[in-house]
Parts: C-alpha cells; structure tokens; sequence
C-alpha cells in the first residue's frame, strides 16, 4: 500500500471519526465538534513511530478545523455523504481556516470547507517532504485562498471545488523540488483576485484540465522570474476581469497547450518579458476585450507559438514585440483579387510606438496575404512556404490602429 493511500473500510456512522491502522484495523473512534483534531490526537498517542500509513475516515457531519501534524496519515470524508469542515473550531488549529498540512505523505481526501475566515486549506512541509494529495475537496467562499501550498517536494491537487474566495482560487509558492507539482482537473468559479496564482519560485508545474471563470483578476497569473517549466494543458479560462492568461516577470518556460481561453475582459494569453514562452493549438475567437494574444513591449527570447487557430492555422516566427493578435470578428469578405479566403483571418495592432514593433506569421494555407484597410490590398512580402504562405509584417504595416490580414489564393 502506498503511503498516504486509503485504507478500505465501511464508512463511519454519521457524527463518527474512526482510526484504523496500516492493516486495516479499528485502533478507535471519537465523536463531537473536535472529532477530526481528537482523532489526530489519537493517532499521536497509538501508532509507535511514523514510517507506516495510518487512516482517518471521516462519518457524515459537521467538524472543527484540524491540523495535520504528522506524516503517513490519510484524512478521508465520503462526498456523498457530505462531510463538512466549518472551520470554525473550539480550538482554531489552522488560524481561520478548515485543514493546514505541515508534514508528507499526507492524503485529504472528500472533505468541504466551509466558512473559513482565512485560507481553506493550506499545505507547508518541510523542504524535505512530499508526496501530499488534496483530492475531491469543495472549498466555499474561503477568507482568503481556497487552498495554499507552500514548499515541500510535491503535491498533487485533484479535482478540487473552489468557489469564490476573497483572494485567489489556488496560491502556490516555493515549489522548487522534484515534484511532481501538478493541478488535475477540478474548477475554480468567481475568485476576487486570481484563479491560480503562482506567487514566486514556482517550478515543474503540469496544470492539466482546470477549468476557470470569473475572476476578479486573471485566471492565470505567473509574474516571477523564479518561476519556470511550468505546462498549461487541456485548460479552460473564461469570464475573467482581467487577463485569462498572465505570463511575465522573466519567468522561463512557462507553456499554454490546447487550452480555451475566452472571454475575458483583457487580454486572453498576455506575454511579458521571459524566455521559451510557448503556445500551441489555441484557438483564438476574438471574445478576450484586449486581444486574443498579447505581447507587451518587455523582451522575449526563445519563444514558439505554432498550431494556432482562427478559421485556420498559423504559426507566429520569433518573438513578437509590442503587437496585439485576435481572429477576425465574422462579415469578412469570402474573397479578395477574385481569390477565396484560404485560412485564418487575423486582427493584428501595434501596442507601443516604437520601430521594434515586427511581426511574421505564417498561415499553413493559402496563396498570397491581403491586408484589409479600407480595400483589400496585397501585402508585398507574402510569399509561399511549404504550401503554406508567410507573411512579414513590420513597422510599415502596423499602425497604431487595428488592421486585418488573411490569405487568399
């Protein structure tokens, strides 16, 4: 059995918090407000040393907040049957929130937070411990964060319910171990600054199916030149204030991949000063009020951004700088030249006056890229590559305002 995991019993009768140990067997029970920090208690006292997994399965009910303070434990609650965490304690173990971690090999696992007045749920072991699981947690309207991890070799956040925090759905900090560091699925609703929030010193981290709306900030934010190698898959972001996607502040390798980033008030993927940003197989829709793909005026070397959609595939070549992308809102012309449009249909924009500002795409069909301002007119550069067209588009081409491009042929 692998540390942390759960040990498989009948559920606890509702009000009841039983302790079995690493076999299975019952070691006793406790009842009342205090159950869950009793039974930690009595996992203190009974099990001799800490090297075998022990087990805390959580009966339908309403508990005090609790603190895990030694490791090989797990702490499970049956969803179904509703396990509620007030976090409002007699003895406020975790300072205003529902459950604080602060050793490895720790699974919590079924539980809801409710009414914390600071951080939901907070993770911090020590440098040298790990192998931490938050799983299946709903966690309401948090004071502060949903849930917080801070340092330790890993940790793994599955499929968490987080819904209107007074700050951010997810905060992680000084993740700088092995790992694995990784978010697998679950939802983060109505955050009043960040849906995900990488603070600082954030690396290896595989975000995969997190779905996001409704932030009072961005949905994803990662502004620090400590953090790098950093994966986006398989995400959704929609209905933010601000960016969808943050990435800047020199980070290194941070990657958005087929994810869907909509409707957001800024920019939909924002890119600021870093090194190996890359995107691919995005779409862009031109719902994101500041650009579907926003490069700021700060430096960036190393990028790629391939496979992106918008009626049609293109790539962008380089860094671009100071330059604003979104798809083409419908009612373009079908044809220019007496040519069809022959893939994507892009709205591309200077963002700063300067003569850095340069852009090339290629488009991976069509025979020759118009530019629409005022008329149709063909853009001199365009040329053929590999069946697809490419198109230089520098400072003579982007003006302050907004013009369209699009391959037609």
């Amino acid at each position: 059995m692998a540390a942390g995991a759960s040990v498989a019993a009948a559920a606890p009768s509702p009000g009841t918090v039983e302790v079995r140990d690493d076999v299975g067997n019952l070691v006793g029970s406790t009842t009342g407000t205090e159950a869950v920090r009793d039974a930690l208690a009595l996992v203190t006292t009974s099990r001799v040393g800490d090297t075998v997994p022990w087990a805390i399965s959580i009966g339908a009910g309403t508990y005090g907040d609790f603190a895990v303070t030694q490791r090989n434990l797990s702490v499970v609650g049956d969803p179904a049957t509703g396990v509620i965490i007030s976090g409002m304690g007699l003895t406020d173990d975790t300072t205003g929130g529902c459950a604080r971690i602060t050793r490895g090999n720790v699974t919590l696992d079924g539980i809801i937070c409710r009414g914390a007045t600071k951080t939901g749920i907070t993770t911090a072991p020590p440098n040298g411990e790990g192998g931490i699981v938050v799983r299946n947690v709903t966690v309401e309207a948090a004071g502060v964060n949903a849930i917080s991890a801070t340092g330790g070799t890993g940790i793994v956040i599955q499929d968490a319910v987080i819904t209107n925090p007074k700050r951010s759905g997810i905060r992680l900090a000084s993740l700088t171990a092995a790992g694995p560091y990784a978010i697998v699925g679950g939802s983060v609703t109505g955050a009043a600054a960040n849906g995900l929030e990488l603070a600082d010193d954030v690396t290896k981290l595989a975000v995969t199916g997190l779905a996001i709306s409704g932030a009072k900030g961005s949905g994803v934010l990662s502004n620090d030149a400590g953090n790098a190698d950093l994966t986006l898959q398989g995400v959704t972001v929609g209905s933010g204030a601000k960016d969808g996607v943050s990435f800047g502040g020199g980070g290194l390798r941070l990657a958005v991949r087929d994810s869907v980033i909509t409707g957001n008030a800024g920019a939909g993927i924002r890119l600021a000063e870093g090194t190996g940003f890359a995107v691919s197989g995005v779409t862009l829709d031109a719902s994101n009020g500041g650009g579907d793909l926003l490069f700021t005026a700060d430096d960036r070397t190393g990028g790629s951004y391939r496979g992106l959609q918008a009626g049609g595939g293109f790539s962008l070549l380089g860094d671009p700088y100071a330059v604003r992308i979104s798809a083409a809102r419908a009612g373009l012309p079908a044809s220019a030249g007496g040519r069809a449009r022959s893939g994507a249909a892009l709205a591309i924009a200077a963002t700063a006056s300067t003569a850095k500002r340069r852009l090339v795409v290629r488009f991976e069909a069509g025979g020759t890229v118009w530019r629409g301002a005022g008329k149709w007119g063909k853009v001199k550069t365009s040329r053929r590559i590999r069946g697809g067209t490419q198109a230089v588009l520098g400072t003579s081409y982007l003006g302050t305002a907004s013009a369209l491009y699009a391959p037609f042929g």
